[in-house]
C-alpha cells in the first residue's frame, strides 16, 4: 500500500509507517533526505495530512482503515471520528418545515434534512428526490441535491467548477489534470481533482472520468425507477484522527530516531508554535534540556496571565469541540483557575439542579492531568457541586489549554462521589472510536477518585 503524507506529524508518522511495512511515496524534498526516500511519480491509495486544528491528521484513501487501525493499535490517546459521506439515496419529502427553513425526508429506515433555501423546484409531500448525504447535524444526515460523484482520484461537481487539490503543487502537473478535465467536455460537471490524482496515467484518468460520467447515467435511471425510499449508492469514509497528549509523546521519541527534536516537539506545533519550535531545534550542539527550558520559560511569559481571558478545548470524541471561555484568578506553573460565568436556566452537568442567575464555575487545570474539575458556586460563593472530567493529558498553552474528553466522569454533591456517564464511555469504545484500553485506563482513574485514592 502507497501512502503519501504531509504535515506536523509527517516525520514521526513515515518512519512508524515505514516500519510497518507501508510504502511512503511523494515525500517532500525534506523528509526523502531526511528518511532516505526515493522521489517517485507512482500514486497514492492513502493520504494522509493535518486537521485544521492541527491536533491531528485526516485520512483517506481506498487503505484508510488499514493505516487507522495500526495507529489505534499502537498508540495510547488515538481517538478516531469516522465520518461517512456521499452516499446517494432515493427520498420522499416527508414533511416541509417553514420556520426552520428544512424538509425532512424520508430516506428509508431514518430521516434526512434537506435545506428549504438550497432546492429549487415544486414541493409536496411524498414527491420523490435524489438526494446525497453530505454530513451530519443533530444526529440526522444533512442531505444536498447538489451531487458529487466520488472516484479515487476525482470528484465530480453537478453544476460545480473545475479545480485542483492544494496538496497537488507542481504546476505541470496541475495543467495536465485540468486539461484532462477540458478535453472530456463534460456538461453541467465540473472536476475536483484529488492529491491521489496526482502521477496516474492520463488514460488511467480518463477511463476513470468516463466511469464517473456512465454512473451518473445509471444513477439517474435507478431514481426514476424507484417507487420506496432507500439507499441508491453507497458512500466512503473519511477519518479523522485526533492525537493525545502521550501519543504526541510518543511521536517525539521517534521522531527524535531521524532528527534533532526537542521535547515537546509536536505539543508545540500542534499548538501554533511552529516557529518558535523549528528556531529551538536549530540551536545545534546546546544542551537540550537548557534549551526547552528556555523555551518553557518564554511560553510562560507569555501566559496564562491572572485576569485575562482564557479558553478551554474540550474535544469530544466523535462530535464537535466545545469551547468554555473563562477569566484566569490564579496561575501557576502547577495548575491554572478559571473563572467561568454561567448563562441561568440550564442545568449543571452531572448534578441535577438549574443553574441560577450570578451561578459561576471555578475550572481547575493541570498540565499533562488525566483530569480537569470543575467546582460549581453560586452568586454568593456557596458551593454547589463538583464535576471532575476525565480526558487525556491536559496541554497547557499561554492562551487556551487543549483535551479530548473520554466521556466518564466524577461527579460529587452533598459530601458523595459518584460515577457518571459509564455508558457514552461503552459507547465510544463500541463504535470504535477509543480502544477498550484507553477506556479501561479512564474508568480506574474515575474509581481511584471515587475512593480518594487520586490527588
Amino acid at each position: 500500500m502507497k501512502i503519501k503524507i504531509r504535515g506536523v506529524y509527517s516525520t514521526a508518522l513515515t518512519n512508524f509507517l515505514k516500519e510497518k511495512g507501508f510504502e511512503i511515496i511523494k515525500p517532500s524534498e525534506v523528509m526523502a533526505q531526511r528518511m532516505d526516500l526515493d522521489d517517485n511519480d507512482e500514486s497514492a491509495d492513502v493520504l494522509i495530512y493535518d486537521k485544521e486544528d492541527l491536533n491531528g491528521v485526516t485520512i483517506n484513501g481506498s487503505g484508510a482503515d488499514a493505516v487507522v487501525k495500526e495507529l489505534q493499535n499502537n498508540f495510547q490517546d488515538v481517538v478516531i471520528k469516522k465520518m461517512e459521506i456521499g452516499a446517494i439515496y432515493c427520498g420522499k419529502i416527508k414533511k416541509i418545515e417553514s420556520i426552520d427553513k428544512t424538509i425532512i425526508v424520508d430516506i428509508g429506515n431514518e430521516e434526512g434534512i434537506l435545506s428549504l433555501q438550497n432546492y429549487w423546484g415544486f414541493l409536496r409531500e411524498g414527491e420523490k428526490v435524489l438526494a446525497q448525504v453530505k454530513g451530519i447535524i443533530n444526529g440526522k444526515k444533512l442531505l444536498s441535491t447538489q451531487l458529487r460523484l466520488f472516484g479515487d482520484s476525482m470528484v465530480l461537481i453537478k453544476d460545480g467548477f473545475t479545480k485542483v487539490s492544494k496538496h497537488i503543487r507542481t504546476q505541470k502537473e496541475i495543467q495536465r489534470l485540468i486539461d484532462i478535465s477540458n478535453n472530456a467536455s463534460i456538461k453541467n460537471w465540473g472536476v475536483l481533482w484529488k492529491s491521489l490524482a496526482e502521477g496516474k496515467d492520463t488514460i488511467e484518468l480518463v477511463s476513470e472520468l468516463n466511469a464517473l460520467v456512465e454512473k451518473e447515467k445509471n444513477l439517474k435511471g435507478d431514481f426514476e425507477h424507484r417507487t420506496e425510499s432507500g439507499l441508491i449508492l453507497p458512500g466512503f469514509s473519511n477519518y479523522f484522527v485526533d492525537f493525545g497528549a502521550v501519543t504526541k509523546q510518543k511521536f517525539d521519541k521517534i521522531r527524535g530516531g531521524i532528527v534533532e527534536t526537542i521535547v515537546g516537539h509536536h505539543f508545540l506545533k500542534s499548538g501554533g508554535y511552529a516557529l518558535l519550535t523549528d528556531f529551538a531545534e536549530s540551536l545545534a550542539g546546546l544542551d537540550n534540556n537548557v534549551v526547552v527550558s528556555k523555551l518553557n520559560n518564554t511560553l510562560w511569559n507569555d501566559g496564562p496571565k491572572e485576569g485575562s481571558y482564557y479558553e478551554i478545548i474540550h474535544k469530544k470524541p466523535g462530535g464537535k469541540d466545545i469551547i468554555f471561555k473563562g477569566t484566569v484568578e490564579k496561575s501557576t506553573k502547577e495548575e491554572i483557575h478559571i473563572k467561568r460565568r454561567l448563562i441561568s436556566g440550564g442545568r449543571f452537568d452531572g448534578l441535577g439542579g438549574r443553574i441560577e442567575q450570578g451561578d459561576y464555575a471555578l475550572t481547575i487545570i493541570k498540565p499533562n492531568s488525566w483530569t480537569v474539575t470543575h467546582k460549581y458556586f453560586s452568586k454568593e460563593g456557596f458551593p454547589k457541586g463538583v464535576y471532575v472530567n476525565i480526558n487525556t493529558p491536559t496541554e497547557v498553552y499561554p492562551k487556551f489549554s487543549r483535551y479530548i474528553d473520554l466521556e466518564v466522569d466524577v461527579v460529587e454533591k452533598d459530601n458523595k462521589k459518584e460515577i457518571v456517564d459509564v455508558q457514552k464511555l461503552d459507547r465510544i469504545v463500541s463504535e470504535g472510536i477509543i480502544k477498550k484500553e484507553l477506556a479501561d485506563y479512564a474508568m480506574e482513574i474515575a474509581n481511584k477518585i471515587v475512593t480518594e485514592e487520586l490527588k
